[in-house]
């Protein structure tokens, strides 16, 4: 009898483990997070115009993700779908961190945002490119703090920099997420926040407000407001 109590208490935290492991992104920013080996996500993020991003990734490795994401613009409405080439992103965890040293990884991500053939990269919002992020836990369980850079054109490359932050609100049911976004010249920078709520085992719904009080210019739409629906599975 006490097998079994055990048995199903380690079932039970298994499944919570699995459930609320930090996910890839906060919102449009990477975290030093990555799946568990032999896991996956569907990720399906609804905006601006009617236009929306899939994206599924792979637990290829313990330190490794691999996945592929696709933009379609337009796709809800009745005017014609524009689609953009399927992006590539990859993420590799080189240190999980531990009680004094924090977290680091690489990546790359292709995925830029609102297709425009005439801009360069074929994205008004350019994809992140290649990046580097470090972070770790701080005062409270479950509160997570991320710092990187990235450069997403190596012919002019110019260095950008990012921030975000994952604060739980309600057990690990409900989280606050903020991130500080393409920083290099401070009135092109980016402040995004949302609310990840898990609506069951398996699926988060996140509820966006990018680009917080921004002015609005060619490629940027102020107080954007997103939705991001997640599912976290295991083969």
């Amino acid at each position: 009898m006490l097998k079994k109590i055990l048995g199903s208490l380690a079932t039970v935290l298994f499944c919570f483990s699995f459930l609320y492991a930090d996910r890839p992104y906060v919102i449009d920013t990477p975290n030093t997070g990555i799946l568990s080996y032999g896991s996956y996500s569907a990720d399906f993020k609804y905006f601006s115009y009617g236009n929306v991003t899939s994206e599924i990734s792979f637990g290829v490795f313990n330190p490794l993700d691999l996945g592929i994401s696709w933009e379609l613009d337009k796709f809800i409405g009745d005017e014609n779908i524009n689609a953009s080439v399927p992006a590539l992103h990859v993420k590799l965890r080189l240190y999980d961190g531990n009680m004094i040293l924090p977290g680091f990884a690489l990546g790359y991500d292709g995925q830029g945002t609102f297709i425009n053939r005439d801009c360069d990269g074929g994205f008004e919002q350019k994809c992140r490119g290649l990046y580097f992020v470090t972070g770790r836990e701080f005062f409270v369980e479950g509160l997570m703090f991320n710092l990187g850079i990235n450069v997403n054109d190596f012919s002019a490359p110019t260095v950008y920099w990012f921030s975000n932050i994952r604060v739980p609100v309600y057990k690990e049911f409900v989280s606050f997420m903020l991130e500080y976004d393409n920083v290099s010249y401070f009135p092109d920078a980016r402040l995004n926040c949302g609310l990840r709520v898990a609506l069951t085992e398996y699926v988060d719904l996140d509820c966006i407000v990018r680009d917080c009080g921004g002015k609005g210019s060619f490629g940027r739409i102020s107080n954007e407001r997103a939705l991001k629906v997640s599912y976290l599975g295991k083969f």
